[in-house]
């Protein structure tokens, strides 16, 4: 599941936070990506994962299958997922390098997308 990490590691670099679900058909859609761009990112911004609402076992199967070794973290409960105002799955917040959320970007992406988060942040 990628090295032990919490969201006020974050700071200092902008910062991409997944949410996703093993059950999530458009998450399926978007791993792939999410794995090439996560090597290819190097230390221009952190990308963090968040299991949301998933069962353990199903999520490790996931990020196993996806072949994502970038930190994961679970939101079991979906506390976190709802504070950040979380409505569907997949969803990507981008964070500058203070941790504030710039942008919200909804549904699956693209490496060419993500990109472009990372681009516009500060």
């Amino acid at each position: 599941m990628g090295p032990p990490t919490d969201l006020a590691s974050l700071r200092g670099k902008p910062a991409l936070v997944n949410f996703w679900a093993s059950w999530c058909e458009p998450c399926k859609e978007e791993a792939p990506d999410l794995k090439r761009f996560d090597a290819e990112l190097g230390d221009q911004a952190t990308l963090v994962g968040v299991d949301w609402g998933d069962v353990a076992g199903n999520a490790r199967e996931f990020i196993a299958k996806s072949g994502w070794t970038y930190p994961i973290l679970r939101d079991p409960t979906q506390k976190v997922g709802t504070a950040y105002g979380l409505n569907g799955l997949p969803t990507t917040f981008v964070l500058d390098s203070d941790g504030d959320i710039v942008r919200t970007l909804q549904g699956p992406q693209t490496i060419s997308s993500l990109r472009q988060a990372v681009a516009s942040v500060d």
